[in-house]
């Protein structure tokens, strides 16, 4: 049976000499895997270019996939919305590439419908594309993806002292472990409560914002079980210059 679905690729691996395998997060089946059988050295015509299945490209695809197999079959796949300004812009794609393989660690055991995390991946990613003030963005999508992933910050009583990045919590007591305080706590809460469209408007010099992006990762690893942090953290340096 075909099955027919809008996908945004999060992972592309060369299989053998002619293959690839390509992991999607699918907009009505979550993260499924699916190989591309001889598509290295297909002829035109007989398989989509190779440069559809790009990380973090948006899709839309028909496929089949038996029950109990671990791996589809893609028949048909079409960009769903062409990006213009990352391919040619070095600092969205160094965002890209870091937000790869951010979404890969966060979605790899997802393997169930969730449309409205799928729609929130999609409009950020055409919101990035089309926006030049970009230093905010990952921050504040990090941050969006914790109301997804059922560990939102209990911000319920935000006027309190302290973030405890283990228990997700406001307090006034000092926390054991690693806490966020200050104008980084107000602005964590900035963050999570504005649109993309107005967090450009959050100012934060460059150590501010490297300290709340790493503030994120940590929450990310501290409440998710087997989180990565992500090896492409370096390639980021440009990115947080001040805006």
């Amino acid at each position: 049976m075909l099955e027919k679905t809008n996908a945004i690729v999060i992972k592309s691996l060369k299989y053998g000499d002619t293959s690839l395998i390509v992991n999607c997060y699918c907009e009505d089946f979550g993260l499924q895997a699916f190989i591309l059988k001889g598509i290295l050295k297909s002829k035109k015509g007989k398989y989509p270019k190779k440069s559809v299945f790009e990380p973090l490209n948006i899709i839309e695809i028909i496929f089949s996939k038996k029950p109990g197999n671990n791996l589809g079959y893609i028949k048909e796949a079409k960009l769903k919305f062409p990006y213009v300004d990352i391919p040619f812009n070095i600092n969205k794609k160094n965002v890209f590439f870091f937000l790869n393989e951010f979404l890969y660690e966060i979605l790899k055991e997802d393997k169930t419908k969730n449309l409205s995390l799928f729609k929130y991946l999609y409009n950020a990613l055409v919101w990035f594309d089309s926006n030049k003030k970009i230093s905010n963005f990952l921050i504040k999508l990090m941050f969006d993806l914790t109301k997804f992933l059922g560990f939102q910050p209990n911000l319920e009583n935000e006027n309190l002292s302290y973030f405890d990045l283990r228990n997700g919590y406001t307090t006034n007591t000092k926390p054991e472990g690693e806490y966020i305080k200050g104008k980084l706590k107000k602005t964590m809460i900035l963050f999570l409560g504005t649109t993309f469209d107005k967090v450009v408007l959050i100012k934060l010099n460059k150590i501010e914002r490297i300290k709340l992006f790493n503030y994120a990762l940590d929450y990310f690893k501290l409440h998710l079980q087997g989180f990565n942090k992500p090896k492409s953290i370096s390639i980021l340096n440009e990115i947080y210059n001040p805006t």
